[in-house]
């Protein structure tokens, strides 16, 4: 799966001059798009109103979600400026244009629909042009967002506090000794006092020229700030009122960072780019951290998208989601020896998967695994014998409400379930988790909804018996559930 949107997938194509709009626009206008064979009758049925996730897959390899937008405010295709809206009881068309990459060039991206299953699920053909030419064809699925049928805002999940960012979207957040560290891209990051968790106050923050926060961990008086491009910040939290984040380690390296774990007095993260690796670095002294090893899982490959995203430590186990590659268990044992290699030790060749939560049931160790892909699931595996992974549930997603990250407290899953908010899963018993409760968090008349198809509440964060979650409009929130 190529994890870009479809602009970003298109953008370096090579388009000369255009002509004239019409010319820019031909083999992607609906009369050149052969919809023979479609059941076209059925799209009256279609209520082209509110947000909509769509799966695409095109014939060039290239496959990822997006959104549309009809309402409220700008409607959007893929996150772009709607030029054309076509919907009547025959036919769904739309349509945005973009400047090429030469003066006078366009780029169009235009989906067709060929039959709806009802007023919210249309099934069609979606279609690239350069100046009029094809440039890629393939085949889209659209679902308009809605609540889940029968349920009502929340069930055993109260909604403590909410914190709304000064500027920015939130995209990380960790709590401890009474303050919650809120990331927001290259927003910087926003510091808040959650001693009472009902009113969150805002009391500092840090935005830093040319870095993008990417994830946060918080290990006593120290914050570790990973970045997309600059490796780990550093921040002393003997004063949270003024944040200082003077260290930094790996910056040298253009380190992305997606994640972060740390056990005993190393740190263990995971390093998409631009190596693809698990990086490990002794923090006995937090201002001055040094490197043990760099460890590419065995027989992953980066050219196959098959990433580190999220890493969990147990046991003197590393457990890492790597995308297409699956879940691998890796030994740390190797690392008190003059090696300092990690052992691969077993893998489970499943689903894509970039969000994982590690733990024990007994004497066994479970691992729950899920992805940020269309039509995912979050599976229940069993990893006491790591050479044979087994899967022992399987809970099915909404497609077009998918899984941005999860954490483990006890034997409660916690879920962050983007469209659908936070779900609350029992997991006392291995096999497929129950439903313990949920709050849902998104609504599409929120100020800024429809943007994106990871829009809602993209992860959670357990801290001292509160549900710390961040929405990608609404910011910090603060959930006490009750079983």
């Amino acid at each position: 799966m190529n994890r870009l949107s479809l602009v970003a997938a298109t953008a370096l194509l090579a388009i000369g001059c255009g002509k004239d709009s019409s010319a820019n626009k031909a083999e992607c206008q609906l009369e050149a798009i052969d919809l023979t064979g479609c059941d076209r009758s059925t799209l009256s049925a279609v209520q082209a109103e509110g947000i909509w996730n769509a799966n695409i897959n095109l014939n060039d390899g290239y496959s990822a979600p997006s959104t549309i937008r009809f309402s409220p405010g700008e409607p959007l295709l893929i996150g772009l400026a709607m030029t054309t809206k076509q919907v009547t009881p025959d036919t769904f068309y739309l349509a945005s244009d973009v400047a090429g990459s030469a003066a006078g060039s366009t780029v169009r991206y235009a989906f067709a629909g060929c039959k709806a299953s009802g007023p919210g699920e249309v099934l069609g053909v979606v279609r690239v042009c350069g100046n009029g030419a094809t440039v890629s064809q393939g085949t889209f699925t659209a679902r308009r967002v809605v609540r889940r049928e029968g349920e009502a805002e929340s069930d055993r999940v109260e909604l403590l506090g909410q914190g709304v960012l000064p500027r920015g979207a939130a995209n990380g957040v960790v709590a401890a000794n009474g303050y919650a560290y809120v990331i927001a891209g290259s927003e910087g990051v926003f510091v808040y006092d959650v001693k009472d968790p009902a009113h969150p106050a805002l009391v500092s923050e840090l935005k830093l020229p040319s870095v993008t926060f990417t994830s946060a961990l918080v290990s006593g008086t120290t914050l570790y700030l990973g970045t997309y491009a600059s490796g780990i910040r550093i921040c002393d939290l003997t004063k949270p009122e003024r944040l200082t984040c003077d260290t930094s380690v790996l910056a040298d390296v253009s380190v992305r960072v997606d994640s972060m774990a740390k056990d005993g007095n190393l740190l263990y993260v995971a390093s998409p780019l631009p190596k693809s690796d698990i990086v490990i670095l002794d923090v006995t002294q937090p201002s001055a951290p040094t490197l043990v090893v760099r460890y590419t899982v065995e027989g992953a490959s980066p050219d196959l998208s098959e990433y580190p995203y999220a890493l969990a430590v147990q046991d003197n186990r590393l457990y890492v989601s790597n995308w297409s590659y699956g879940v691998t268990v890796t030994d740390l044992a190797p690392l008190a020896t003059a090696t300092k290699l990690p052992k691969l030790l077993g893998r489970f060749a499943g689903p894509s998967t970039s969000a994982l939560a590690v733990g024990r049931l007994g004497d066994s160790t479970v691992v729950y695994q899920g992805s940020d892909a269309w039509g995912s699931s979050l599976l229940a595996l069993d990893a006491t014998n790591p050479v044979s992974i087994v899967q022992r549930g399987e809970l099915p997603l909404r497609p077009e409400a998918t899984l941005g990250g999860m954490a483990l407290s006890g034997t409660t899953l916690y879920v962050a379930n983007y469209q659908d908010g936070l779900r609350v899963y029992d997991v006392s018993t291995l096999g497929t988790p129950k439903a313990a409760g949920y709050f849902n968090t998104w609504n599409e008349t929120d100020a800024g909804r429809g943007k994106s198809y990871f829009d809602g509440l993209q992860g959670v964060h357990v801290a001292d018996g509160l549900v710390y979650g961040w929405d990608t409009t609404r910011g910090l929130l603060i959930f006490r559930h009750t079983p």
